[in-house]
C-alpha cells in the first residue's frame, strides 16, 4: 500500500506509531503498523520482558528470515516468563474492532504441563474504575522444530471500555510437574486492526 508523502500522512504515522519508510517519492505503510520492533532487530526496545522465574532474551542465532534476531522465552521449572506490549492503539482501537495477532514461532516442550500462551487485555484508562477484559487465545501455539506462524483474532465486545487501548502478552508456562521445560523462539510479531 503506497501513500504520497503529505503532512497528513506524516502526522498519521506519528500519531498511530506507524512504521513508515521512504521509497523514492512515496511512503510505504508497513504491515506491522501497531507494533514497533516486532522482529526484535532493535533488541528489547518497545517490549517489556518479564523473567518470572525463567529467562527472556534476544537470540541472534535463530530468526525467520527477516533479520537476524528473535526472542527466546524459556521456563526454569515452575515459571512463566513473558514478553508484553502495553496500551497500544489508545484513541484508535474501538469497541467492535477485530484484533488479529500473528507471530512466527518454533521451539520445544519437554515433560508434562508446558505450553505457550497468547493473552490479550482490553484496557481501561489509568485510574479508571472497572476491570479490563482478559482473553486467552485457543488453541494455543504448538511448538515444533521448524518455524510456523500462529494467527488468532478477537473481536472487542461492543460494550467494552477501550480507553486504555489494548495490551498483549506471549508467555512460556510450566506448572509444578517435574521435568517440564519450554523453550520458545518468537519472531515477526504483527498486530492488525480490522484486517
Amino acid at each position: 500500500m503506497y501513500l504520497k508523502i503529505t503532512p497528513a500522512v506524516l502526522l498519521l504515522c506519528s500519531f498511530m506509531f506507524l512504521a513508515c519508510s521512504k521509497n523514492e517519492e512515496e511512503t510505504t505503510l508497513l504491515e506491522d503498523s501497531f507494533i514497533r520492533n516486532g522482529d526484535f532487530e532493535q533488541g528489547e526496545d518497545h517490549w517489556l520482558f518479564f523473567t518470572n522465574g525463567g529467562t527472556v532474551s534476544i537470540d541472534t542465532s535463530l530468526s525467520n528470515g527477516k533479520g537476524s534476531n528473535s526472542v527466546k522465552i524459556s521456563t526454569n521449572g515452575s515459571s512463566n516468563p513473558a514478553i508484553k506490549k502495553e496500551r497500544i492503539g489508545i484513541g484508535v482501537i474501538q469497541p467492535g474492532d477485530r484484533i488479529q495477532i500473528n507471530f512466527d514461532h518454533l521451539g520445544t516442550v519437554t515433560g508434562e504441563g508446558g505450553m505457550v500462551n497468547l493473552i490479550l487485555f482490553v484496557e481501561r484508562a489509568e485510574g479508571e474504575l472497572g476491570s479490563p477484559i482478559t482473553h486467552i487465545f485457543e488453541p494455543r501455539p504448538m511448538l515444533i522444530d521448524t518455524w510456523s506462524t500462529y494467527s488468532q483474532t478477537f473481536e472487542i465486545p461492543a460494550n467494552a471500555v477501550v480507553t486504555g487501548g489494548i495490551s498483549f502478552l506471549i508467555e512460556s508456562v510450566c506448572g509444578g510437574a517435574s521435568g517440564c521445560q519450554v523453550d520458545a523462539y518468537i519472531d515477526n510479531v504483527v498486530l492488525e486492526v480490522n484486517p
